[in-house]
């Protein structure tokens, strides 16, 4: 996987501005986006994704623009949006068998092996489905093709904590720190973020406020619980 390149990256709307950044991701590296409802997550994760064609600057991979990649380059992300997009009327596994033709890397045996991880029925309807076994559907399928970039916004959002330690779990071990992959992932909730991230962004009001390695932010006081060194972070942040 090419190191990804945010170039004076932003995003205007009429009610909200993304202001431009620089930032540079390698690979082995699993990033977290910190920040509030509404501080520019998702716009980054969905433009990184192919998702957002519509932004000023540049995100480049291996040197090359995004939107000039895009369509091809999305069978080299598994993106996790907000909401699980499917047909409530497929099973579980019709959706897979539906996603795996635009993965030429889909790998049916891993999928399945997915489904039983995190315990997720293959006959269930997809519209009968909770919050948490669509984040679990959401996650198997941004992972069944071993993508080089995971690209996760908010997977441990509004479900419990049981479901949320089974796929922190399954993330971490399906791609480690210093691996081959990169994992770019949003969150509001910290102490997922001092499990799962090895560098921590902080987007605050639209703006990208800091960038710090996790051993940089723990060397700030050792006595204290990651989670509580990302919130003080967060809040000095003007």
């Amino acid at each position: 996987m090419p190191a990804i390149s945010f170039q004076r990256f932003g995003v205007r709307y009429p009610a909200f501005e993304l202001e431009p950044f620089d930032l540079e991701l390698s690979p082995g590296e699993r990033v977290a986006i910190v920040g509030a409802n509404g501080a520019g997550k998702s716009t980054t994760l969905k433009a990184v994704s192919g998702q957002l064609p519509e932004y000023g600057g540049r995100i480049e991979i291996d040197g090359r623009e995004v939107r000039d990649l895009v369509p091809g380059m999305r069978a080299s992300v598994g993106y996790l949006p907000e909401r699980l997009h499917a047909f409530g009327w497929m099973t579980v596994a019709a959706h897979l068998r539906f996603l795996a033709d635009f993965f030429p890397a889909w790998d049916r045996d891993y999928a399945y092996e997915l489904l039983e991880r995190v315990e997720l029925p293959v006959g269930a309807k997809v519209g009968t489905l909770s919050k948490g076994m669509k984040v679990k559907l959401s996650l198997v399928a941004a992972e069944a093709h071993r993508p080089p970039l995971l690209a996760l916004d908010e997977p441990t959002s509004a479900i419990d904590p049981l479901m949320r330690g089974e796929l922190l779990a399954v993330i971490d071990q399906c791609a480690p720190i210093g691996g081959d992959r990169l994992v770019l992932f949003s969150s509001h909730i910290l102490e997922d973020v001092e499990w799962i991230a090895d560098r921590v962004v902080f987007l605050k009001n639209g703006r990208l406020v800091a960038d710090n390695s996790v051993s940089e932010i723990r060397a700030r006081d050792p006595d204290k619980p990651l989670h509580e060194l990302l919130y003080a972070t967060l809040q000095s942040q003007v």
